[in-house]
């Protein structure tokens, strides 16, 4: 059987294109609010119209058939690369739109003024896919969530290998020199075929990075408190799991403080629940605060009961020493606006592997510390 010829790679394209159009409005459409789809959709529209467009040959002037088509390829991967800077989140997208239009336009002047002179065009849109190719392939894996990892690696391969691809081409051109003789200067039928394969690549690869971009989001939304931006339960049972599992294997200890703020329900019952937020809110950034200073993991537990992991403990004297400070710090009166609240709230200690080796039985200790210490006082 042989290969498909040019025509026939060129109506593949020409479906590819179509697909990933219709793949990318849907999930512009749906996915809207996510950096970089609106620039991915613009560069699947481009695309598309450089696959339908009629081979030069049959234009009344050929060389302006070749100017349009390599503007467009070169441009729709330019907006491909934005889109990917904007989805990871790489420098300010703002800054970027006026020498992102001006790019657009630079490239239509390059390859206007390559008009009829193969060797240069072919150079300098090979060499400049090249670029954007594997700056693609950077943006992707740049500072990819590690579930995102596997999909970014092989999406940025297909970029590479497409890049590696017109380089070959390009180079072949300088080593053969200026003067292509009556040489066939059409894009090759191996690469047409290649840019089919990375258009498919990338057209299923868009879905799922975007898949599981929102399952991060989402994930990040449960691992955080919505009132405090502390730690949610979840994410600090399961942090602190880890961390303790860490310790007892380099045979260190951990110290776990629990807190409960006094005063909520009182102040939720005379001032209303926005003063027993603020209240919260001033309480758990002290706690914050105090954590960062210390290296430990702070979370809210439940509404008035809050836990710091103190994983540089190693004895029962340096867990008194890092509880009294972190008292020191939550003593001054809670200032929600006008109103100056005392601080009021109890403490309780445990050590890690002495009192459990589970967070839940470290917790379980700490709670019967602080009922213990409430009875006293009561006492």
């Amino acid at each position: 059987m042989g290969q498909p010829d040019i025509a026939t790679l060129r109506m593949m394209l020409g479906f590819g294109g179509l697909l990933s159009l219709l793949v990318t409005l849907g999930l512009w459409r749906v996915e809207r609010g996510t950096a970089g789809t609106g620039a991915w959709l613009l560069a699947a529209i481009l695309g598309l119209t450089a696959c339908l467009l009629p081979p030069a040959v049959v234009w009344r002037q050929p060389d302006l058939g070749i100017v349009a088509n390599t503007s467009l390829t070169l441009s729709a991967m330019l907006l491909i690369l934005e889109g990917a800077l904007r989805f990871r989140d790489i420098g300010r997208a703002g800054h970027r739109r006026l020498p992102l239009v001006m790019a657009l336009f630079a490239i239509v002047a390059l390859m206007l003024a390559a008009a009829g002179r193969p060797w240069i065009r072919i150079v300098l849109h090979d060499g400049l896919a090249a670029i954007l190719l594997w700056g693609t392939a950077g943006a992707l894996t740049w500072n990819a969530a590690k579930g995102q990892r596997a999909v970014s690696g092989v999406l940025a391969l297909a970029f590479m290998g497409l890049g590696l691809l017109y380089t070959w081409r390009g180079a072949g051109l300088l080593a053969r020199g200026v003067d292509l003789g009556g040489a066939d200067t059409r894009m090759p039928p191996w690469l047409l075929a290649a840019s089919f394969v990375w258009l498919l690549v990338w057209t299923a690869g868009m879905p799922l990075l975007l898949l599981l971009r929102s399952q991060e989001r989402q994930r990040r939304l449960l691992d955080r408190d919505s009132l405090t931006g502390l730690s949610s339960r979840m994410a600090f049972l399961r942090d602190s799991a880890d961390a303790l599992m860490h310790r007892g294997d380099q045979g260190q200890g951990a110290g776990v403080l629990l807190l409960s703020l006094e005063g909520l329900r009182p102040m939720n019952e005379s001032l209303g629940h926005e003063a027993g937020d603020q209240m919260l809110l001033v309480f758990a950034e002290r706690l914050r605060a105090e954590a960062v200073a210390a290296g430990a993991l702070a979370g809210r537990l439940t509404g008035a009961q809050f836990a710091i992991l103190l994983p540089a403990t190693v004895d029962r004297a340096g867990l008194m020493r890092a509880m009294e400070r972190v008292r020191r710090s939550l003593i001054p009166p809670l200032v929600l606006g006008d109103l100056s609240q005392p601080a009021s709230f109890s403490m309780g200690t445990a050590l890690y592997p002495e009192d459990g080796r589970s967070i839940a039985a470290l917790l379980e200790a700490a709670e019967r510390a602080m009922f213990k210490v409430k009875a006293v006082g009561a006492a």
